[in-house]
């Protein structure tokens, strides 16, 4: 089993803290809070985002055909609803109003694209290839491993299951069909830990 490039949650932090002026910031902020792949990111609007109730509903995946984008069911067809939390709500929320001022500045010449989050100044889809090469140069000067975008993905993954969130919950959040998938991938990183189960099993029966 390969393991992959991850980052400790301090090595995002720093990460998301370098790129807090970067356009882009709320695309990788979203990324590492709830393990989106980037064809998921690219499909992804407004109208699929509840930021009062903190859920992204995931229903669609963008890939690239040479210089089209080219839109789909998500991967394994799993539609599904993920929970984010109040400071990524609060990265969304900015962005939804930057989005709202550039389309008043744009007025007529600003591109319909469907209420897609994530657009240039005037409106314009991103290219799904142009994300990759964005997120690799918003690297530049970070003390941590260099990552490819999915390593956003693997990211979330390890954090969470490392402090003990379950494979299924995780499977869920992640769109993998089969817990066993997550499973198999993330192994290496689940805590094997049999002295806790024991106290768990304590305090459930004795409370102590």
């Amino acid at each position: 089993m390969a393991s992959h490039s991850t980052w400790t949650g301090g090595q995002l932090q720093a990460f998301l803290e370098q790129v807090d002026e970067d356009r882009w910031a709320p695309l990788w902020t979203l990324a590492a809070a709830n393990g989106m792949r980037r064809g998921e990111l690219m499909g992804l609007t407004w109208a699929d985002v509840d930021l009062e109730a903190g859920v992204v509903s995931i229903d669609r995946s963008t890939t690239q055909l040479g210089r089209e984008r080219v839109t789909s069911t998500p991967k394994n067809h799993e539609r599904r609803q993920v929970a984010i939390d109040p400071r990524t709500v609060g990265a969304l929320k900015a962005w939804r109003v930057r989005q709202a001022a550039e389309r008043l500045e744009w007025g007529s010449a600003y591109v319909d694209t469907g209420g897609l989050v994530f657009t240039w100044e005037n409106g314009a889809p991103v290219l799904p290839d142009y994300v990759t090469k964005a997120f690799g140069k918003a690297q530049e000067g970070l003390r941590a491993p260099r990552l490819v975008f999915h390593g956003l993905r693997h990211t979330h993954a390890t954090l969470l299951l490392r402090d003990g969130v379950p494979v299924h919950i995780m499977a869920k959040r992640l769109g993998n069909k089969d817990p066993s998938i997550t499973l198999n991938v993330y192994a290496d990183v689940i805590p094997d830990d049999d002295a806790g189960a024991v106290d768990v099993f304590a305090r459930a029966v004795w409370g102590a």
